[in-house]
């Protein structure tokens, strides 16, 4: 049976603040008194009348900043609170942005956050732990997995298991019967030429993708990817020579499409649409005008979830 803990990890410019108890059951820095805000964000629901309806219709949601408390006590208490009083000051600079990892029971999430607020709590004398009242404000409400999950499409399939597949000396140079390759003693594998893939998202909403072709074998002219389950595609009307690097992001928050590092937005198709990848599966199709088969097609993405 899983054991019910909670490990929080604000970091900060640098800096680290721990909260909590540990997966293994490790007290943290500070031990937590109160918190709320980890499960879910503020919901803001359109409506508008209609004179020959009863009620309203709902025109849109949106799922607001979401907004964390957290009260928690220094677990150390004595001579060292003047340390400990400047050091946390230093910590909470409103300046800059902190990320914060929460563990709940196993299942583990993080989030970016602004500081609203501080402050020490009251205290009946200066021997006493240090206790904090502490709300963070993040403009970006859902929660992210930790891992930056990738898939190559255009990857090998390997032919052996360890250490590789010697050949005995009768059979150099004769025909493979893998893609008619020839062989030299040792096979480690063919490339796949299947330019579908599947991508599962199991968080809570459709999230952004990363997508970065690579023309590794030679030029390519108006690589292209799409989603076979909308029919939404992003194709770029442009000539890559052997090496150079196209990156697209479709999250709302980063839209980019760079070659080899500089904006090239201005050459996307107009009917291209920054698709994302909705909850579940979703099977995506890689093409280009001109040699397909020279690229090399690298897709990234990180889950979303409405709380942990």
């Amino acid at each position: 049976m899983t054991k019910n803990f909670l490990d929080i990890t604000l970091e900060c410019n640098g800096n680290t603040l721990t909260f909590g108890m540990s997966p293994e059951g490790k007290k943290r820095e500070f031990g937590i008194t109160k918190y709320t805000g980890l499960e879910s964000s503020d919901l803001e629901i359109s409506k508008s009348d209609n004179a020959l309806v009863d009620g309203s219709t709902v025109d849109g949601k949106k799922i607001k900043d979401r907004s964390v408390h957290l009260e928690a006590t220094l677990r150390k208490a004595g001579s060292d609170n003047a340390e400990n009083r400047q050091r946390i000051i230093k910590f909470f600079n409103p300046k800059y942005t902190g990320k914060m990892t929460v563990n709940m029971s196993g299942t583990e999430r993080n989030i970016e956050y602004e500081i609203e607020g501080w402050t020490f709590k009251e205290k009946k004398n200066v021997d006493n732990r240090l206790s904090i009242s502490v709300d963070l404000t993040c403009p970006d409400p859902f929660m992210r997995n930790i891992d930056n999950f990738g898939k190559n499409m255009a990857d090998f399939t390997p032919l052996f298991a360890f250490p590789w597949m010697v050949l005995p000396a009768k059979s150099y140079n004769t025909p493979d019967p893998y893609k008619g390759l020839t062989l030299y003693g040792q096979v480690a594998g063919y490339r796949t030429l299947n330019t579908n893939v599947l991508l599962t998202n199991d968080g809570d909403v459709p999230c952004g993708l990363q997508i970065k072709f690579v023309a590794s074998r030679g030029s390519v002219t108006g690589p292209k990817i799409t989603h076979l389950g909308t029919g939404s595609y992003m194709h770029v009307n442009i000539s890559m020579n052997q090496g150079d690097e196209l990156l697209i992001d479709t999250d709302d928050r980063n839209q980019i499409i760079e070659l080899n590092g500089e904006n090239v937005y201005q050459y996307i198709d107009r009917l291209s649409n920054p698709f994302k990848l909705e909850v579940g599966e979703n099977y995506l199709e890689y093409d280009a005008d001109d040699n397909y088969t020279n690229l090399d097609v690298m897709l990234y993405f990180t889950p979303l979830y409405l709380g942990v």
